[in-house]
């Protein structure tokens, strides 16, 4: 038997633990200290830690009501990924549906219409994800799908240009040769700079970051110090690209965002050289993957094929971000 208390500020400490150290699927992204970054008044919380007969924490599910449906519970609107976080002992058929249930009877008896669960995805999760997806869909839930590419370094030949196509292969050489750098940034100022250029990067689409320039500080500053970096591709002292990078070290995964350069640049191709620059970063401590992020739009349905042919380029392999939902039916 399962019971179910509302996040509040006591468990702090709890969650982290659990999520960080316990679980199957959990990952800095779903803990309290990255998600606490966001202004207090930017989602209306309604995370939910779910305990066994015997008071020790099973799963928690890193929660907010979504801004323009109150009676929407999503995990996550601030993060990459929610889900139902859950732990070992407790990833079984019988335990895991018994959750599942438990949770949407909470929700109903709280009004929620409609529940968003964006899953931890297989490359992050020590266990698969199978039992939970097949689960949700036992219990009718339906799901959308994106398209995520990787870099798989344990089927990866050790010459990395080997696994790129020509064209990339002329590009980092080139790049060599004109001694480009990829360093870590570390100053509050080089981060200003990072960001404006992904603001101009981003522009052209119509679409701005969603991380404020605060925002980029305090996570490097307060929240996540030992799982976020941020890189720079230097040309004569004069930053010509960057990339934010996201460590997660139970999997040995990179996953990058924000890769940009300069528009003057473009010949050079500065962004090959930062996707180089990150397969190299992650032999030299030892991870088995760099994700570069999904290739799809519009839930799914849309499919950007240069943004996919470019991550491909690379040797890039796929897998696939799973989100599931549910419209819920209100007892009377």
């Amino acid at each position: 038997m399962f019971k179910i208390e509302p996040y509040e500020k006591e468990y702090e400490q709890l969650w982290d633990d659990f999520v960080l150290n316990k679980s199957v699927n959990g990952t800095f992204l779903q803990s309290r200290r990255f998600l606490n970054y966001h202004p207090e008044d930017r989602f209306e919380d309604c995370s939910l830690l779910i305990f066994n007969q015997k008071d020790n924490l099973a799963a928690v599910i890193p929660a907010c009501k979504d801004p323009k449906d109150p009676a929407c519970f999503f995990s996550h609107k601030g993060s990459t990924y929610g889900g139902i976080i859950i732990d070992k002992k407790h990833y079984s058929g019988n335990s895991l549906l018994e959750i599942i249930e438990v949770f949407e009877q909470y929700l109903t008896e709280n009004r929620f219409t409609s529940v968003y669960l964006k899953i931890t995805p297989d490359i992050l999760s020590i266990e698969t994800p199978a039992l939970l997806e097949y689960l949700l869909y036992y219990k009718k839930y339906q799901q959308y799908s994106e398209l995520n590419t990787y870099i798989d370094l344990e089927n990866y030949d050790e010459d990395i240009l080997a696994n790129f196509s020509q064209g990339k292969r002329t590009n980092i050489n080139n790049c060599l040769k004109m001694e480009l750098q990829c360093k870590e940034i570390e100053s509050n100022n080089e981060i200003k700079i990072l960001h404006e250029l992904i603001s101009l990067n981003l522009r052209k689409y119509g679409v701005s970051p969603v991380h404020s320039l605060n925002e980029f500080i305090d996570l490097k500053e307060k929240c996540i110090i030992d799982n976020i970096s941020f890189f720079k591709c230097v040309l004569n002292d004069d930053i010509i690209g960057g990339a934010v990078v996201f460590y997660f070290p139970k999997t040995k995964t990179i996953h990058t965002q924000y890769l940009c350069s300069k528009e003057e640049f473009a010949k050079l191709s500065p962004m090959s050289f930062m996707y180089y620059s990150m397969i190299v970063e992650a032999k030299k401590i030892n991870y088995k993957r760099i994700s570069w992020g999904v290739s799809t739009e519009d839930f799914g349905h849309y499919i950007n094929q240069g943004l996919l042919k470019n991550k491909e380029s690379y040797g890039s392999t796929y897998s696939i971000n799973k989100t599931f939902y549910k419209m819920l039916a209100l007892d009377v």
